[in-house]
């Protein structure tokens, strides 16, 4: 059966599959055509001179880059620099902090999957504690999660990571909240923002962490491999690139040093991240409230979506309307997680709605405590009515898939 069902008028500047009705905008992005054809641009114009181009076009292009981001995100001047993916800035921030043996690192049973793995690396390689919050599901409010984090903390914590949007589950955390209780007992935090700019307002420099990664090419819709470290001005010093080639005396231009440092860190594909201000602009000019609009908009859909779902399903929503983004979850009974690689360790379910109804949606997991989760992601190009051909696809799902 091929569904057709209506998107919105907005998927017209996208060009997924006609046939298909795409409702996992969080696990990788989907960028634009006009975003796909700028950056397209930029490869020809790369491979025809790549020593001009580079030289002289994207080097001189990087201040400007790194202050459209800092006024997209509300970071402080000098704070920002380029990374690969959010998985980079969080490598990248683990190589700068210092790890004794006995102290403790703590993350939360939702933190992605390749975040946590870093983290507990580290608190291995340095004789350190890695320490797990269970979130108990569901969520009844953000002090719920608040408490359980600082409940974990002793004094031998020298850092929290947390998402400031859960993969899994598509929660918002009370970040700025978390934050400020840890800054209280000297803790830093480091916030894992792979699906932050884009999603939701961000004020990286009023919301106080002391570092913050996100990604650009989720809900900012930008090419993939364009992402963002902020780095808090006093946490700056001695702050190196995982990747090191230049340093900063070998520099006299207007950057911090710890922004030189990161600028060119050996050859890359540069037109990505040289995509980001053009993606910013489209974006914006695709709703007449702006970004604003954008987030707004996505966030309504999600909420809707959500009650659709739990009132067809009979079950009780994740986490309260208020700590939804774009994204939002329901539970599934569990299942254990399969090890194999996609698409055959992709859950059954996941795979059968994408094979028999043409709809791709991921069911995401958490193991601490256990929890197994329908995931969707509401972008300007989905409708109402894919969500009411999602409800119906699972009322015709086997039992044994649910």
């Amino acid at each position: 059966m091929k569904p057709r069902k209506p998107r919105s008028k907005l998927a017209s500047f996208w060009n997924f599959d006609p046939d298909m009705v795409f409702l996992n905008h969080g696990s990788f992005g989907a960028c634009p055509t006009e975003v796909k054809r700028y950056r397209a641009c930029l490869l020809d114009r790369l491979e025809k001179q790549p020593v001009d181009f580079i030289q002289r076009e994207y080097m001189p292009r990087i201040t400007g880059i790194l202050e459209k981001l800092e006024n997209f995100t509300g970071a402080s001047p000098g704070s920002i620099v380029l990374v690969t993916n959010a998985t980079t800035g969080i490598n990248t921030v683990l190589s700068n902090i210092s790890i004794k043996p006995g102290d403790e690192l703590i993350t939360t049973g939702q933190e992605y999957f390749s975040s946590a793995n870093i983290l507990r690396t580290n608190a291995s390689k340095y004789g350190a504690k890695y320490v797990e919050v269970p979130i108990e599901n569901p969520v009844s409010s953000p002090d719920q999660v608040i408490d359980s984090i600082l409940s974990r903390v002793t004094s031998r914590t020298i850092l929290v990571l947390i998402d400031h949007i859960s993969s899994p589950t598509g929660m918002i955390f009370p970040v700025k909240e978390i934050v400020r209780r840890l800054d209280q007992l000297g803790i830093d935090v480091l916030v894992d923002g792979a699906h932050g700019p884009g999603m939701i307002p961000l004020n990286l420099e009023e919301l106080g962490a002391a570092y913050y990664t996100g990604n650009c090419h989720k809900w900012m819709c930008a090419p993939k491999t364009a992402a963002l470290l902020y780095v808090r001005p006093d946490k700056q010093k001695n702050f190196r690139p995982a990747v090191m080639s230049h340093i900063a005396s070998e520099f006299d231009i207007e950057m911090s040093d710890f922004q030189i440092e990161f600028f060119w860190n050996g050859t890359i594909d540069p037109t990505p991240r040289m995509s980001v201000p053009f993606a910013i602009d489209f974006m914006e000019s695709l709703h007449p409230d702006g970004w604003a609009g954008i987030m707004n908009e996505n966030h309504e859909k999600a909420v809707r979506a959500e009650r659709l779902i739990c009132e067809r399903m009979g079950i009780e929503p994740f986490c309260p309307e208020s700590m939804i983004g774009s994204m939002a979850a329901v539970s599934l009974p569990w299942k254990p997680l399969s090890n194999l690689l996609p698409p055959e360790g992709l859950d059954p379910l996941q795979n059968w709605l994408l094979r028999e109804k043409q709809i791709e949606i991921p069911v995401t997991f958490t193991s601490i405590p256990q929890g197994r989760f329908l995931r969707l992601s509401a972008q300007l190009y989905n409708s109402d009515a894919e969500f009411e051909y999602l409800c119906r696809s699972l009322a015709e799902a086997p039992v044994n898939l649910l």
